[in-house]
């Protein structure tokens, strides 16, 4: 009897090419550059075409097309989508071309296992067509193995080199990525052949002259991140709020480089739009007030806001506005009765709101007669401050040039063998931590205020025609007088109507105690008057420039 019935039960093989087989396309480079410059991808498209056609296969779906990252597989959103879609399919592909395997991963054992899994589990092949490799056979699976091994060892080489020469640039205050907003960034791998130069150079453009007044804005205190970019619109540098958030927690532009090749942070070799010290009071700003964007609609007709409290319960007033009578009111939310009018009316019994703040700024404006006997004392008051003040700051110096040069000799002790690792790491925290406590210190301490006697010239002009600058200001400048003259604000005494203070800007307060002491005092004679302990100056003491 003839076995040839039999042959019905025979498997049919796995490797069988389908009816009418359809296949999909992944095409990659690793960089952008690559993507813009070399058409790699392009080429690779043209060529999985071309080995589709001869081969009479279908191709239904292209995926990749851009720059992806090899390193880690599923962090490639295009990888990703290709293997979820192969998954979730019910219609399978025949097979995955790809040009080359280095183009599909380079993540090694990863990519075997999950080729594997394709293969095996799914169904699905994978043909690298430059070399016309698939997996169809054992054989042929094999090769695509070793393939995808030889990718992983050769970027694995590629790492041990050219990461220590990443390193190296970084370390020597070179910058890696191209530079942010507000800088030129020239050198021999730009993309704008305006920029090429055969060595790195990042200057301040336009942009960054803006944006290094906005740094100044911020340092004030006195705008919200909403106010600044409308200032940086009004002089033709539009920016979301996102980026300018982005901006105030960046190191780059007070020139410190940090960077995941670096244990430390690293001086970079351009010129910062701020200094470190002004960068860490930035952040302490920030710390203060997490996002820092103030989205309150701003009241031309209700100027205290934000700076009028209530003496009861500590909280801020309110406004409101009748809009009859077109009349606007500040009153506190908490306690009942706590409410004024904004302006004085012809009908009020009482003076309003802003009127009543001018009579409180007449009572820190300078008379201008004994301007220059005040200018005389506040010199050699801010000399003693400032003597005083150097004299901690070069301690502080000293004392962190120390802790440096202890630092390195524990990296020569080190390298000699002379401790092991585990006594240099736990010796170096505890450097570090000294050092940044350090640094802290020399951070809270006051700038030296150069052209002192111009400075407080223009300073006690100011303060002369305190209560003319507010009144005939606009909003913005109205709200930066109150905050700085009164950063914690003011005080409404509902009982006795009027404003009470406690907290005043300390240049101001000083000036106002010289001027009430010492008035009349025409001959200027101040000789002792700077060891008096009630003019010693508190901390922050500096003459106003604003607005």
């Amino acid at each position: 009897m003839s076995l040839d019935y039999f042959k019905r039960f025979i498997p049919n093989e796995a490797n069988e090419v389908k009816e009418d087989p359809f296949v999909w396309i992944y095409t990659r480079v690793s960089s952008k550059e690559q993507f813009e410059k070399n058409s790699s991808v392009d080429n690779q498209l043209a060529a999985n075409r071309a080995f589709a056609s001869m081969n009479n296969y279908r191709v239904t779906e292209e995926f990749g097309g851009t720059y992806e990252s090899a390193k880690s597989d599923f962090t490639r959103k295009e990888f990703n989508r290709l293997i979820s879609k192969v998954e979730s399919s019910r219609k399978k592909p025949y097979a995955i071309l790809v040009y080359k395997m280095s183009r599909f991963s380079r993540s090694g054992g990863n990519a075997i296992g999950l080729v594997n899994r394709l293969v095996d589990e799914i169904g699905v092949h994978l043909i690298e067509v430059s070399s016309g490799l698939t997996t169809t056979s054992e054989r042929g699976k094999a090769a695509i193995y070793e393939s995808l091994f030889h990718a992983y060892k050769e970027n694995l080489e590629r790492k041990e080199i050219i990461i220590p020469s990443m390193k190296r640039f970084l370390e020597k205050g070179n910058w890696l990525a191209t530079g942010p907003i507000g800088y030129d960034h020239y050198g021999p791998r730009v993309r704008t052949e305006k920029f090429f130069a055969r060595r790195q150079r990042i200057v301040i453009n336009k942009e960054g002259l803006l944006i290094k007044e906005a740094w100044r804005w911020k340092l004030s205190g006195l705008y919200s991140d909403a106010q600044i970019i409308r200032k940086l619109a009004a002089r033709g540098l539009v920016i979301r709020s996102q980026k300018l958030s982005k901006i105030w927690r960046n190191p780059f532009y007070c020139g410190v480089i940090i960077n995941r090749l670096l244990t430390e942070p690293q001086k970079g070799n351009w010129e910062p739009l701020v200094s470190e010290k002004d960068f860490i009071k930035v952040q302490q700003i920030l710390d203060g007030s997490h996002s820092g964007y103030h989205q309150n609609k701003e009241e031309e007709n209700r100027p205290l806001l934000r700076s009028l409290r209530c003496n009861n319960c500590g909280g801020f007033m309110v406004g409101y506005v009748v809009r009859k009578k077109n009349l606007h009111y500040y009153r506190c939310l908490k306690c009942n009765g706590v409410n004024l009018n904004a302006k004085t009316t012809s009908k009020a019994k009482k003076t309003g709101g802003d009127e009543l703040f001018l009579d409180l700024l007449h009572r820190y404006s300078l008379p201008g007669s004994i301007a220059p006997l005040i200018k005389k004392q506040l010199v050699k008051l801010l000399e003693y401050y400032q003597s005083d003040v150097s004299g901690n700051e070069n301690s502080l110096e000293t004392r962190l040039k120390n802790f440096e040069q202890k630092k390195k000799e524990l990296t020569i002790r080190l390298g000699l063998g002379e401790i092991d690792k585990e006594a240099y790491a736990v010796t170096l925290e505890h450097l570090s931590g000294e050092m940044q406590e350090i640094h802290k210190e020399i951070n809270t301490l006051p700038g030296k205020i150069s052209n002192l006697e111009n400075l407080l010239e223009v300073s006690l002009k100011k303060l002369e025609k305190l209560s003319v600058i507010w009144g005939s200001g606009g909003l913005e400048d109205k709200r930066m007088v109150q905050k700085i003259v009164f950063p914690n604000g003011f005080f409404y005494d509902a009982q006795k109507h009027e404003y009470l203070t406690r907290g005043i800007n300390q240049f101001v307060l000083v000036t106002a105690d010289i001027s009430n002491r010492d008035r009349g005092n025409e001959k200027g004679d101040f000789q002792n008057s700077s060891e008096s302990p009630l003019l010693v100056p508190r901390t922050g003491i500096e003459p106003v420039i604003h607005p």
